[in-house]
């Protein structure tokens, strides 16, 4: 009998096998959503499982290796992200997918986040992760093969960096499962309490931290090892950007878990504190807060909607490395509910963004406006993403955001705090603008004949969307989940109210309230309340000549001004930074190439003579 972690892991990439073997129109996407919804349909049945029993365990010995696998609260909680999220992503690429090459890669991918989220071991976890990595890469590739490069490039150092991480670990271990690993590291902190020798050095410590923090962060898009996914996102399918953005970067998520699970205890004793935090976690919240900041500023500038939510998602991330960062149990707790929030949100958002693709061709502002009236379902399900992604009650956006809040606020931390409340300003900005150029004002003739979504993208929204509402409205559903993973009730109250002690929030409640006022607003609407119609030319230049050049209308360079004042620090970017240190070594190698390469065999012995005169002197 075939294990039921093995058919969660292995079902997508089974189907997008057969997919692209059957490449027939029709079978291969109905093949496609099998291979989707059958790692949902057993996540959602283990479930029962998991609430007799701890865990569900499973291990493979291949060629001397011991590959295990282990489905427990934490991870049954991100495959869950996975499955709801990629089952949704498939629905939509239904409708936006072109060939059966790019069913074999997404589904491939699919298959990596699984792994990555299943692994008990750090050789399964890398595995996964390159299985992730790389079906990601064709999906980009097919898009846009600079986009993919870059990705690719720094793909490979988070990959290099994970592999030294897990050598070192190794080499002192001699086990790769977390469970000796854990062991290992806690007794090693234990030591370092009794003031005995550890087995991990400071440095050695600091180092495997250090690759382990670049490796997940690459992955989560963290500053500033985000350059690759503004592109990569904007840059592929945009149906499939929904699990790229909303279930891939949460590998890189349950990566910074995993650093606390196998090295946390060991970094707290060796490092110690910032106030509450523990100075390696501070570390990664305030990275995830200068994240917020940059990504929400730039995705403010953007002219198109593609890169806007590209530069979003990474702003949001921003706020789950804060909760993981603080380090307290309900920190890391809020962190994994926005992890929840964002794929809700973000998977939506992208699918909404692929639906206006599909239908209109286009992706800047200026070329948009008033698709509300000729695509009302996909407006309705933009609304829901707006409201939770702009952390608006009573969607599921505004319950992770209080509960990251509330977590900062109450451990006294000032900067990452104000860090949180610009990146919640920021966002208003940029949702704003994408609300009023795309839905709203004059439209394009052109538009005119434009569809609402095909039925698969609309499913695919409506089952995203009904979530977002459905978990805002009645949080506790997901605290009652987050809180089984420690084992007691951080958050209390019921399926509708968040209790932390020094603050509450009810989602049904605020509800009420909110169709209360909506209809007290209907009423005076139609007795006639006064409106005022607004010139498609108003602009708030402030009488300033409007020319093609400064024209600030909502479609065209609104935040120019803003563009213009942060001009210095814009000058300063990574992306550029990068490919200048590229060229740099293209540069470097030609030059060893011409010099020391040169296919002159007199040289190479030479450098033989000189390597083994050297090797002479140390004594070896």
């Amino acid at each position: 009998m075939i294990n039921e972690l093995m058919i969660i892991i292995f079902a997508p990439l089974l189907a997008g096998v057969l997919a692209w073997i059957f490449d027939v129109k029709g079978i291969r996407e109905g093949v496609a959503i099998i291979g989707a919804a059958v790692p949902l349909a057993y996540l959602i049945q283990a479930y029962q499982t998991l609430a007799s029993q701890p865990s569900i365990q499973y291990s493979i010995v291949l060629s001397g290796f011991k590959f295990e696998f282990i489905l427990y609260h934490l991870s049954w909680v991100f495959a869950m992200i996975a499955g709801v999220v990629g089952f949704a992503a498939v629905l939509g690429m239904v409708s936006t997918a072109k060939d059966s090459y790019e069913w074999l890669f997404a589904l491939m991918s699919l298959t990596g986040v699984y792994g990555v989220f299943l692994a008990d071991d750090l050789i399964s976890f890398f595995i996964f992760w390159e299985i992730m990595t790389f079906a990601s890469f064709m999906m980009v590739l097919k898009y846009n093969r600079k986009a993919s490069l870059k990705y690719f490039l720094l793909s490979v150092l988070g990959a290099y960096a994970m592999l030294i991480a897990i050598g070192i670990i190794y080499a002192k271990v001699g086990a790769f499962d977390f469970t000796s690993v854990q062991r290992v590291f806690y007794q090693d902190a234990m030591r370092s309490v009794m003031g005995s020798d550890t087995l991990f050095s400071r440095n050695e410590l600091l180092l495997i931290f250090g690759l382990f923090l670049t490796a997940f962060g690459v992955k989560a898009g963290t500053f500033p090892l985000h350059v690759w996914a503004p592109d990569a996102y904007s840059e592929t399918n945009q149906s499939y950007t929904a699990m790229f953005s909303g279930v891939l970067s949460k590998a890189g998520v349950y990566g910074m878990l995993v650093i606390y699970i196998l090295l946390g205890t060991r970094l707290m004793y060796e490092f110690g504190n910032i106030g509450a935090a523990p100075k390696f976690g501070y570390v990664i919240a305030f990275l995830g807060g200068i994240t917020i900041i940059v990504g929400g500023l730039l995705a403010a500038l953007q002219e198109d909607i593609r890169k806007l939510f590209a530069y979003s998602s990474i702003s949001q991330i921003g706020y789950i490395l804060v909760g993981i960062g603080v380090g307290t149990a309900l920190s890391i707790e809020a962190a994994i509910y926005h992890a929840i929030s964002h794929a809700l949100f973000k998977g939506l958002f992208f699918l909404i963004v692929a639906t206006i693709i599909h239908r209109t061709g286009k992706t800047q502002f200026k070329d948009m406006g008033g698709l509300a009236e000729k695509m009302p379902v996909t407006f309705a399900m933009a609304f829901v993403a707006i409201l939770s992604l702009a952390g608006i009650p009573p969607l599921v956006g505004f319950a992770s955001k209080w509960l990251i809040f509330e977590a900062v606020i109450h451990q006294n931390m000032p900067i990452l705090g104000g860090m949180l409340f610009f990146g919640s300003a920021i966002g208003f900005v940029y949702l704003i603008r994408f609300t009023y150029a795309v839905w709203f004002g004059q439209r394009p003739t052109e538009l005119d004949d434009t569809k609402d979504a095909p039925l698969p993208l609309a499913i695919a929204m409506g089952i995203l969307a009904l979530l977002n509402v459905v978990f805002g409205i009645a949080p506790g559903i997901v605290a009652g989940e987050l809180n089984k993973i420690f084992g007691k009730e951080i958050i209390q109250g019921t399926i509708w109210e968040l209790n932390l002690g020094f603050g509450r929030y009810n989602g049904l409640f605020i509800t009420i309230w909110l169709v209360v006022g909506i209809l007290i607003a209907a009423v005076i609407y139609f007795l006639g309340a006064k409106v005022r119609r607004v010139p498609v030319t108003d602009t708030y230049q402030a009488g300033n000549p409007v020319t093609m050049d400064y024209n600030l209308t909502i479609r065209r360079n609104f935040f120019l001004p803003l563009k213009e004042t942060l001009a210095f620090w814009l000058r300063m970017s990574f992306d550029r930074l990068y490919q200048d240190i590229g060229s740099w070594v293209e540069d470097l190698a030609e030059t060893l190439r011409h010099y020391i390469y040169n296919g002159n065999v007199q040289a190479y012995a030479w450098y033989l003579a000189a390597i083994l005169i050297i090797l002479a002197l140390w004594g070896v």
